[in-house]
């Protein structure tokens, strides 16, 4: 048992780093996961019974490694679903978490088509009175 707790903390002696992580896939990135969670647990059991000071100095570092794990994760599903949702029948449909984060008055603002739309009697107005150009000569 002691052998395998010294493997594990020698396999991971080192904290993920992220360009690592995104090469993985999803599988590993979850085997992974379970492995830096397991060794956390063991090292808060450690941390309880009084373990030694520089095994207790991994919690730190293995936390972290847990939160990129969970970031790349996260940030995978993110651009899977957006790939989904970027297809012209659902871009409609996107969930509010995807959309682009504008302000209120941005989001709110009429698009460009529907500034640009005029009445009926408003293009009859403009047909029949056009803007007038000339030039004074000097």
């Amino acid at each position: 048992f002691l052998y395998f707790i010294a493997s594990i903390s020698y396999a991971m002696s080192h904290h993920a780093k992220v360009r690592d992580l995104r090469e993985k896939n999803k599988v590993d990135l979850m085997k992974q996961l379970t492995e830096f969670k397991k060794e956390l647990s063991q090292l808060r059991v450690a941390q309880q019974a009084g373990g030694n000071e520089s095994r207790l100095a991994r919690i730190r570092p293995i936390r972290k490694s847990i939160a990129r794990i969970l970031t790349v994760l996260n940030q995978k599903e993110r651009e899977n679903v957006k790939k989904v949702y970027a297809e012209k029948k659902m871009r409609a449909k996107t969930p509010k978490t995807l959309r682009t984060k504008l302000t209120r008055r941005r989001r709110l603002a009429l698009t460009e088509h529907e500034k640009k739309r005029k009445t009926h009697r408003q293009t009859r107005m403009a047909h029949k009175y056009p803007k007038r150009v000339f030039a004074v000569k000097l």
